[in-house]
């Protein structure tokens, strides 16, 4: 096999040269920036939504639910966005784990908060109040769905689909762990079409979105 000529060599130079990459701790704050400002997006989101507000639920009930949801959200995003110890990203098995138990986990656990105030299991709720909630939990798992998906573009050549899926749902649980400090209604129905399908809904999406956003592609 002959060697590359001169001419060819210092063409392939020229184009690393003129497409540098960050050295890892410029690569890592870079990626922090990016992920802090998509979940700022949700504070500011729920701020410019008035705030929290109790809207005539116990103290309690918000305050348990929010201690068993924000570690959810943030276990799915160490699980299904984290990259771990290998560069090719957690093994499919972890992401097929994420996008189903994700939404799993988040209606479990909103159901074991509710019996302990079993007055929330009924409410004035209906299909508008659903629907608005749906589409509000989807709103707020967009800053966080971009930040993840920029971080992690073109970063898995071997289950795009489920990383994209794992992905969403971690964004998708962001949403809905901050909904409830705005949402009053607090029914079994409407926590399940309102807070926790959207978050199967980011999966679905994600997993759409995976094949052109995690694969792997030549320049």
């Amino acid at each position: 096999m002959s060697r590359p000529s001169p001419e060819l060599r210092a063409r392939v130079l020229a184009a690393v040269r003129a497409e540098p990459v960050p050295s890892r701790p410029a690569g890592t704050w870079r990626s922090v920036a990016i992920v802090a400002l998509g979940l700022g997006s949700v504070v500011l989101l729920g701020q410019a939504g008035g705030g929290p507000q109790l809207r005539e639920r116990p103290l309690g009930y918000v305050v348990a639910l929010a201690l068993v949801w924000l570690p959810i959200a943030t276990l799915a995003t160490w699980a299904g966005f984290g990259r771990g110890r290998s560069m090719l990203g957690r093994p499919a098995g972890w992401s097929f784990a994420v996008a189903v138990g994700t939404p799993a986990a988040l209606l479990v656990t909103w159901l074991g908060v509710a019996v302990a105030w079993p007055e929330t299991m009924q409410d004035a709720s209906g299909g508008q109040a659903h629907l608005v909630c749906l589409l509000a939990t989807l709103l707020l798992s967009v800053g966080p769905l971009v930040a993840f998906f920029v971080v992690r573009r073109g970063g898995d050549p071997v289950a795009p689909h489920l990383s994209g899926a794992a992905t969403a749902a971690a964004a998708g649980a962001w949403g809905a762990a901050a909904l409830p400090l705005f949402c009053g209604f607090t029914a079994p129905l409407h926590i399940a079409v309102g807070h926790v399908l959207p978050v199967a809904l980011m999966a679905a999406l994600g997993a759409l979105l995976g094949g052109w956003v995690f694969a792997v592609r030549a320049r």
